[in-house]
């Protein structure tokens, strides 16, 4: 009898189509894969039709034999229900990483609307099925991509300043302001200097890098930290802009490393799509797939 899949580790809707197209990609079969992987066949079809879950000390293994690139091992990871590992010393943190899973269950993956979960450098280290659809016509990126990292995405992805409304003041201003919070803290921390040599290749996000963040930091009101009960605006289908609000959520468990959960809530259509033409720098409009 083949093992009950265990509630706190649910599969996300998608995970035999993924793995189906990822392995016809290689033009493998089950047969084939199951080799590469080191296991039989039949043994492997539990995995893909969702019958028995797939152990998270071998989806490493899996992703490379399917020959994912980043995004979708990430994309892996998060529709059998694991988290995906976390950079540097966190990676070992053994008890993090569960107790991680179990808050996630509950305020992740079980949530109709998009959600994430980020750690203290803006690593997307959770997201939800919903997440994923609403952006799953953003441009692949193995860096700036938003299951990858929430800030990259922001600030450097060429389709940010169409798909999120209003780029300059409701998402790129904001973004840019914790990034400097969190910088002038950390200011020998590798990741945190190779985004701000990033920010200065770009001349609009040095010029607001240097002259409108100190404004903004300089105000309580404005404090970037708080997103909690925002409202913005953003592409959400063939219905054009729609606005969303912002909830955000700290795992106490998790607080002293910066995690942070971010749900958008759809709240109304919005009116957006002219001013979201118009933050796009000049020379850089970009054409965006509508869903």
């Amino acid at each position: 009898m083949e093992r009950a899949l265990p509630p706190e580790l649910p599969l996300a809707p998608g995970l035999t189509k993924f793995l189906v197209n990822a392995r016809d990609k290689k033009n493998f079969k089950q047969e084939d894969l199951a080799g590469e992987v080191g296991m039989s066949g039949r043994h492997y079809r539990t995995w893909e039709t969702a019958r028995r879950p797939i152990p998270r000390t071998r989806l490493d293994d899996l992703a490379r034999a399917l020959g994912l690139d980043e995004i979708g091992r990430r994309q892996l990871y998060r529709l059998t229900g694991h988290m995906v590992p976390l950079p540097g010393a966190l990676s070992g943190n053994a008890k993090l990483l569960e107790l991680t899973e179990r808050w996630a269950n509950v305020h992740i993956h079980r949530r109709s609307d998009p959600a994430c979960l980020t750690d203290g450098a803006w690593n997307v280290v959770v997201a939800n099925d919903a997440y994923f659809q609403l952006f799953e016509a953003v441009s692949p990126h193995s860096l700036n991509h938003p299951t990858i990292h929430w800030l990259r995405w922001i600030l450097f992805h060429q389709d940010a300043p169409h798909m999120l409304g209003k780029w300059r003041d409701s998402w790129m201003l904001p973004t840019l302001s914790q990034f400097a919070l969190a910088f002038q803290n950390n200011q020998t921390d590798p990741q945190l200097r190779r985004i701000r040599v990033e920010i200065a290749a770009r001349a609009e996000l040095e010029r607001a890098y240097l002259h409108k963040i100190p404004e903004l930091l300089a105000q309580p009101t404005e404090y970037p930290d708080d997103e909690d009960g925002v409202v913005r605006e953003i592409l959400a289908g063939v219905g054009g802009y729609a606005s969303v609000l912002l909830t955000t959520a700290i795992p106490s468990h998790a607080r002293d490393h910066g995690f942070r959960a971010v749900t958008m809530s759809l709240t109304a259509p919005s009116g957006a799509a002219d001013s979201a033409e118009e933050s796009v720098p000049t020379g850089r409009q970009h054409a965006h797939r509508r869903y």
